[in-house]
């Protein structure tokens, strides 16, 4: 029989009785009433992360102008104000241009199809007429997105534009019989362009326009 007593022996003895002592502080002592997730030092964490799964997330209402153009320059690459009025500004110098000279063609990717069917019927009554419209842009005093919303998964908005044109019409002499090739007029134009919020490029369509001159 061994000696109970044996240096080895007791070193083995300390080193288990070291390991239960640390044991006992890591997990505590149970009584067999403990909530099994208190005993953990993270137990508040994991009922927190929990929760928050669990718990229905509040989607986040977008009622105001800034609120949406926040939405969009998070979800459409590369959008911001400033870049969607400069490219409405240049869909609107294009747009106009187009529209006097009775080609529709190009710009038909860019405009709804109520717009193309005004501006054609348009078109048609002042060809019947052997009339000419002339239209040159020659500033932009401002131009500013006025209004934004959301409708049925689309974005809708609203640019103002303050600009100066001279336009003109000319018979089938070429002769002015409306406007001035010289007097610039100043026109405010609120044009808006809709998009598919699903969509990523960076391409809007003209909806509607509305004139103050």
């Amino acid at each position: 029989m061994g000696n109970p007593f044996d240096p080895f022996n007791l070193i083995l003895f300390l080193i288990a009785v070291v390991g239960f002592i640390r044991l006992r502080m890591i997990l505590g002592r149970r009584t067999g009433n403990e909530d099994p997730l208190r005993q953990n030092k993270y137990a508040s964490r994991v009922s927190a992360d929990i929760e928050s799964l669990t718990k229905p997330k509040e989607k986040k209402s977008l009622k105001t102008k800034e609120d949406i153009l926040l939405f969009l320059s998070s979800e459409i690459p590369g959008f911001s104000s400033e870049s969607f009025v400069d490219g409405a500004s240049n869909a609107y110098e294009m747009i106009l241009k187009n529209y006097a000279d009775g080609n529709l063609k190009t710009i038909k990717n860019i405009i709804s199809k109520d717009v193309y069917d005004g501006f054609n019927e348009a078109i048609k009554e002042r060809k019947n007429k052997n009339k000419r419209l002339v239209n040159e842009l020659i500033a932009f005093d401002k131009s500013d997105i006025i209004d934004a919303k959301i409708e049925r998964k689309n974005v809708l908005l609203t640019v103002e534009f303050y600009s100066r044109i001279i336009t003109y019409v000319l018979d089938e002499n070429d002769q002015i019989i409306e406007g001035s090739k010289d007097n610039p007029i100043s026109v405010i134009d609120q044009w808006t362009f809709k998009k598919a919020l699903k969509d990523k490029s960076p391409s809007w369509q003209l909806i509607s326009t509305q004139s103050e001159s």
